[in-house]
């Protein structure tokens, strides 16, 4: 494992979480570059690298002063690194469609705790409105982590 690539790439991507991210923005759904870098690594180096990403990332992230519930970040992206660190190594043993089946899951239960906390008051106004911030913002990361697998595919990271 070369620590100098995995630095270099989280703080890419964090910065790219900042910057880019916003420029992207539709409404209030926005994509999240960050729980990408998170399953890849989870799937790449397994649970435990992807746990402690997990938590070091969210923390980074909570403290640069983007988060609006500070904790809420390293919850969610330790809960990924978690679940999606059980995705390692079982590519050979999975049918490809459950293997995607498996992330897309993943990457949904991620966003329904985020949408769950973030979006709270408007659980109690309109549920309709939570659901679709939820599924947006679920579709708009799995949509750039669908184009990523056409550059670096998940299953190849074993």
């Amino acid at each position: 494992m070369n620590w100098t690539k995995i630095i270099l790439t989280g703080a890419i991507v964090w910065f790219m979480q900042i910057i880019v991210a916003d420029l992207l923005a539709i409404d209030s759904v926005r994509p999240d570059f960050v729980v990408i870098l998170i399953l890849y690594w989870s799937i790449k180096y397994g649970r435990f690298f992807g746990i402690i990403s997990g938590t070091v990332l969210g923390l980074i992230f909570d403290l640069s002063g983007t988060a609006n519930f500070f904790g809420l970040s390293p919850l969610i992206y330790t809960i990924t690194g978690y679940i999606s660190g059980n995705l390692h190594g079982v590519y050979t043993k999975l049918n490809p469609f459950y293997f995607s089946i498996s992330w897309i899951i993943i990457l949904c239960f991620q966003f329904l705790i985020f949408c769950s906390v973030q979006y709270q008051d408007i659980w109690v106004i309109n549920q309709k409105i939570f659901f679709g911030k939820w599924i947006g913002t679920s579709i708009y990361t799995i949509a750039f982590t669908g184009i990523l697998q056409f550059i670096h595919p998940l299953h190849r990271l074993n």
